[in-house]
């Protein structure tokens, strides 16, 4: 009953600031309903080696597809780049699948690095002209993607807090990491819904921290990324902003029925890429591929449980 209370409140809750296009209104409300009580079955895909086709390599272990395919504009910062492209068109071909897609973007800024530890670039809190710059030439390719109706689960400056991206990283011009990260996502959130007029966007934080929450009139929905088990820490955390939680990274996968029972309602889990080669490879570097992560046995039987979601249970939106 709690749950049902819970989903009741949300469903009148609007999508954050912009309003959204008919699909992606309609995405949006199916994920109010599902949430508290399905898990949807999500996989990363390997967004930098075209050739390596994880939603196939999730049919072949488990029978099933992932419901959500998730995308990365990774290698959107030098159009010398050859792998890792093709994102927009893959993802296009996967809605028209009938699955859902989400993007996140690992963010090179100036000498192409993203890892706070290779460049010197901080989070501007003034003077946000570069920065619209990348933003605009991500926006071509969101704006693509409303083009052929596609709505996207956007999850932009991931894993703030922990200061290894440049977005996140510590300061010494006494502006707190916390406050220009803030800042810089409602900036993003009004330069793609306002100047661009993006209407296809859900918009997914997962900053880690709940110092480092943007504002409930910009998010839609919460995630954590998590490759250590903590699930239960983690829920908590997320549980004190007023939004569907979602695992938004993920190496181990976790049990549908221990999820249920501990009332830790993901609405998705989000398994990383494989980045060892041919499939069947165990290697820490797989997360889905063989033994390492998950057990061939456990990704069968998640994939199989009924409270999971695969793409041959989506509706059509």
């Amino acid at each position: 009953m709690r749950y049902l209370a819970l989903l009741l409140a949300f469903a009148l809750l609007p999508a954050s600031g912009a309003p959204l296009n008919a699909k992606t209104q309609a995405v949006y409300d199916y994920l109010l309903g599902v949430w508290g009580n399905h898990i949807i079955a999500g996989q990363s895909d390997l967004t930098w080696r075209d050739a390596t086709d994880m939603a196939e390599r999730v049919h072949a272990d488990t029978g099933k597809y992932p419901a959500l395919m998730g995308y990365d504009f990774l290698n959107y910062y030098d159009a010398t780049e050859a792998d890792g492209r093709h994102q927009t068109e893959e993802a296009i071909a996967w809605s028209r699948k009938g699955g859902l897609v989400s993007f996140h973007w690992h963010w090179r800024m100036e000498n192409g690095k993203f890892y706070s530890k290779e460049t010197p670039y901080t989070a501007p809190v003034d003077d946000y002209r570069k920065i619209d710059q990348a933003i605009d030439r991500i926006a071509v390719e969101l704006k693509r993607l409303q083009d052929a109706d596609v709505p996207v689960l956007w999850r932009p400056l991931h894993e703030a807090s922990g200061g290894w991206f440049w977005w996140g990283r510590a300061r010494s011009d006494g502006v707190s990491p916390a406050a220009a990260y803030i800042q810089l996502w409602r900036h993003m959130h009004a330069r793609l819904t306002q100047t661009h007029g993006l209407r296809n966007l859900i918009w997914v934080w997962n900053g880690q921290d709940p110092a480092w929450y943007p504002g409930d009139d910009v998010v839609d929905i919460t995630g954590y990324d998590i490759y250590d088990k903590t699930y239960s820490a983690a829920y908590r955390k997320a549980r004190q902003h007023a939004k569907p939680i979602a695992l938004t990274e993920t190496g181990y996968i976790p049990d549908p029925v221990q999820s249920a029972e501990n009332g830790e309602w993901w609405l998705w889990f989000m398994v990383w890429n494989d980045a060892a080669g041919e499939a069947g490879v165990t290697s820490p570097d797989n997360f889905w591929t063989g033994e390492y992560h998950n057990t061939a046995a456990h990704k069968r039987e998640v994939y199989n449980d009924p409270r999971v979601i695969t793409l041959d249970r989506l509706p059509k939106f």
